[in-house]
């Protein structure tokens, strides 16, 4: 299939049967298809149109849904898409993503015309999500040095990547030019490098690795590599994680969790004054995103941690649940269960990770899951009464 084939969907809805919720299933049985990273801008600005990777042929590929009229635009083609990376600009003209890690694409969503932006030095492998800054003129990524670098299909060469602390650097990319400049280089496991939105001096990224023996993980840098700090200092058993920053730019919020307890917590960091303090306690959620202000969270219930070394000390009972979070009545709302088996699929450990976010007027919730067959993308609609807690 090539860019520009329009493929026809059919939506189906069932009933949540215990929040008795709607869901709507955008995306057909026997495809697989999940949604981008879940702080990546997948909703066009109006929320009509939505960025999704999907696999209709042999090569999974980005597409453009157009939600009323259910049809998906093919914008990519072709294997080696980093298909979770991915993300729209924020004047809904462009895709950018990296393909076969290496090459950073910016695709002309109307026209299609494709255009190299950056290409990875050879000694070098692009790795992870890349994030733009607020004007989308830069963007930030993570290099590994090629002799340090393995293909991530399982959580055991995951601990076993982490052990080898593989020689990574932050780079932040002129869009216009395509030169780039290293932010940091070391011999640690980077991850995660995010542009603090509205304000291009600040980068946040984070120490990757089983969370349990990574004893910080949260860290932000200067743009020009000065001022390197942590947002958190671990307490002991504590472990944090999917951190990312609240979309106006008013702080950095992570997930927290402690050996031996189901519940987790919602932190927020202050790059201003340097706050870090607690927002609320929750149910056992992973992936967490807010909408632009944070006075709503979206978190998916999970089960025992597999990216930790004590599997035994941080059990827990799986929570199958989406769950709103409302900081102002420290509320927890059930809105569906997302039943993901959270399952490591052909070598893809994201793939079947819900990565639930808002839409952009906050009345809708997208996932991904892989509750029925393949995975798919899934919208449910937020209840009136919570939008009252915002």
């Amino acid at each position: 299939m090539a860019k520009g084939n329009i493929v026809k969907l059919s939506y189906s809805s069932f009933t949540d049967e215990d929040s008795k919720n709607e869901i709507i299933r955008l995306t057909p049985e026997g495809v697989l298809c999940h949604r981008n990273y879940f702080y990546q801008k997948c909703f066009t600005n109006d929320g009509q149109k939505l960025l999704f990777a999907g696999e209709f042929d042999s090569n999974r590929n980005y597409y453009l849904l157009d939600i009323e009229n259910q049809t998906a635009k093919q914008l990519t083609e072709g294997p080696g898409d980093n298909t979770f990376g991915g993300f729209l600009s924020p004047d809904d003209k462009f895709l950018y993503y990296v393909k076969n890690e290496r090459n950073l694409q910016q695709v002309n969503l109307e026209t299609l015309e494709e255009k190299n932006v950056y290409t990875v030095p050879d000694e070098w492998v692009g790795y992870g999500t890349w994030v733009a800054n607020s004007d989308c003129n830069e963007i930030v990524g993570i290099e590994i040095d090629k002799k340090d670098w393995t293909p991530l299909t399982d959580w055991t060469i995951f601990k076993a990547f982490y052990d080898k602390n593989p020689h990574c650097r932050l780079i932040k990319i002129d869009i216009e030019t395509g030169v780039a400049k290293t932010v940091i280089d070391q011999n640690v496991w980077l991850g995660h490098p995010i542009f603090r939105p509205f304000d291009d001096k600040t980068i946040a990224f984070c120490h990757e690795g089983p969370h349990d023996l990574v004893d910080a993980r949260i860290w932000l840098v200067d743009r020009d590599g000065k001022n390197e700090r942590k947002a958190h200092d671990n307490l002991p058993g504590e472990s944090c994680t999917h951190e990312f920053w609240v979309p106006d730019g008013s702080g950095l919020a992570y997930v927290s969790y402690m050996k031996g307890q189901q519940e987790r917590y919602i932190r927020l960091y202050n790059p201003v004054t340097n706050e870090d303090k607690e927002i609320m306690e929750m149910p056992a959620c992973s992936h967490l995103m807010s909408n632009f202000d944070g006075t709503l969270y979206i978190g998916d219930g999970t089960g025992s941690p597999v990216d930790v070394i004590d599997t035994s000390g941080y059990k827990i009972e799986n929570d199958p649940w989406l769950y709103i979070l409302a900081p102002k009545t420290k509320t927890a709302h059930k809105l569906v269960k997302h039943n993901s088996t959270w399952r490591v699929l052909d070598g893809d450990r994201q793939v079947t990770h819900p990565h639930p976010s808002f839409s952009p007027d906050n009345k809708y919730v997208l996932y991904s899951c892989d509750a029925q067959d393949e995975p798919a993308l899934y919208l449910t609609k937020v209840p009136a009464n919570i939008l009252e807690e915002m």
